[in-house]
């Protein structure tokens, strides 16, 4: 009899174990609630200009939760001051994460965070240990609020004499929440577009970009450290790679739509330069635009979605595979390439280990892109197959840029692309993770040869 309680209780043990070591069903768990609560408040009649339906709402309330940008309504014609309000807290927590927002309520109620609420938060935030992340997660509040508050300061010094005192501060504010955050909403029906060639606008928000993208404990490296040798390799992967990215898709949009004149074509040289840099930095995964993306070149449409694909930086407000991981494969790859046994940068070995995480990455989010864009060229037979497969790339880079079509979605549609941006924003091996059981090999087969390539 005391053998089948103590057996009763190890089971009892080792369910409770495994739930605690299992965090990424709590996570999505976390993010559907927040998910569905702004999605209820966005269809309340106090938070709309005009009725909008359930599936428009949710459409919204995900593409803001998931900092994404895409939107099926206008955000000037069907939300009013409050319904913005709620959209930029949506896209504030979005920014932050579910998780590190729950723990930043807990810490300002002054109830004590659990070891399994600090676990959640170092599998969020992609932590190695437990140790310190309670001051991590007070330091990526400080720091989102910190640079929001300098952009927002600044850019009201452009909107407030423009549109006045009420406006011109609500407007500053909201876009420097989506700035920070990579979500890609501005108050204004064209976008960016009326602010093409205003270098002051342009600087400002794409600099905020960038510093949004390159993550949370990059910035907080490069603070601690002050000296390049004593960064860490993930940060100094993550600057290298973002000006060598940033350099290479400003030259190849100029290139490629200098003579569009439905694009950069016809204006001066310098704000040809500013208008391709601007879409540079925001096709990596924020969204906004100062120009017609359903009016470029084909050869630019292919471009961005192999930059929104790549996406910003882990840890970051970014979407997309990581830049990271587009780093290991490559020199992965170049490794192989010259028979090297060692990934290597920086004077640093990388662990093969996450040179198969990231083609897991890579291949588990070119499943999920196939499969989607196959569903949506089904339920959408009448749109344009290259604008379909962008929506859906912009949707995983939680981007938000568009060709033109998502207002012009079915319910499946829309149903789809919002499926696709709560993967990409939740992540892949989260998603896959959430559904899977570890299992240690008790032994080990032998070796053979298999031919490939």
């Amino acid at each position: 009899m005391l053998l089948n309680h103590s057996k009763i209780e190890d089971v009892k043990w080792k369910k409770n174990k495994l739930s605690t070591r299992n965090p990424y069903l709590v996570i999505i768990s976390a993010f559907l609630v927040f998910l569905t609560i702004g999605t209820l408040l966005l269809y309340m009649p106090f938070s709309q200009k005009q009725p909008t339906s359930f599936v428009d709402c949710l459409f919204f309330a995900t593409s803001a939760f998931t900092v994404t940008g895409l939107a099926t309504i206008d955000i000037t014609q069907n939300f009013n001051t409050f319904g913005h309000i709620i959209i930029m807290i949506l896209v504030q927590s979005g920014g932050l994460g579910i998780i590190t927002l729950a723990m930043i309520v807990f810490i300002m109620l002054g109830r004590k965070v659990g070891l399994k609420s600090r676990s959640l938060a170092t599998e969020a935030l992609n932590q190695q240990n437990l140790g310190g992340i309670l001051r991590l997660v007070l330091k990526l509040l400080m720091i989102s609020l910190i640079f929001e508050s300098i952009v927002a300061i600044l850019l009201a010094l452009e909107w407030v004499p423009l549109l006045g005192w009420k406006r011109g501060l609500f407007n500053s504010f909201f876009t420097a929440v989506s700035a920070f955050n990579n979500a890609g909403f501005a108050l204004h029906s064209d976008n960016l577009v009326q602010f093409k060639t205003n270098p002051v606008i342009n600087f400002i928000i794409t600099t905020l970009i960038i510093i949004g993208g390159l993550g949370f404990t990059v910035i907080l490296d490069i603070y601690q450290k002050k000296k390049f040798t004593h960064l860490r390799l993930h940060t100094k992967i993550m600057i290298f790679g973002t000006v060598i990215v940033n350099t290479i898709a400003t030259l190849t949009i100029y290139l490629l739509e200098m003579n569009n004149m439905k694009t950069i074509g016809g204006h001066s040289t310098f704000d040809q330069f500013q208008m391709s840099y601007f879409q540079a930095i925001t096709t990596r995964t924020a969204g906004f635009n100062t120009v017609d993306i359903g009016a470029m070149n084909t050869s630019t449409i292919l471009l961005m979605m192999l930059f929104m694909f790549i996406g910003g930086g882990s840890t970051s407000t970014a979407g997309g595979i990581k830049l990271t991981t587009a780093v290991v494969i490559f020199f992965g790859t170049i490794s192989f390439i010259k028979q090297r046994e060692q990934i290597s940068l920086f004077k640093k070995a990388i662990d093969t280990k996450y040179l198969f995480k990231s083609f897991a990455i890579v291949v588990l989010s070119s499943t999920f892109i196939f499969l989607i864009t196959l569903a949506l060229v089904i339920a959408e037979p009448d749109l344009p197959f290259l604008a379909v497969m962008f929506e859906v790339i912009s949707a995983f880079g939680t981007v938000g840029l568009t060709m033109g079509i998502t207002a012009k979605l079915s319910v499946v549609g829309k149903l789809l692309i919002i499926l696709m941006m709560m993967i990409g924003k939740i992540g892949v091996l989260t998603i896959v993770l959430t559904f899977s059981k570890p299992q240690k090999a008790l032994y080990a087969y032998p070796k053979e040869d298999v031919l490939t390539g």
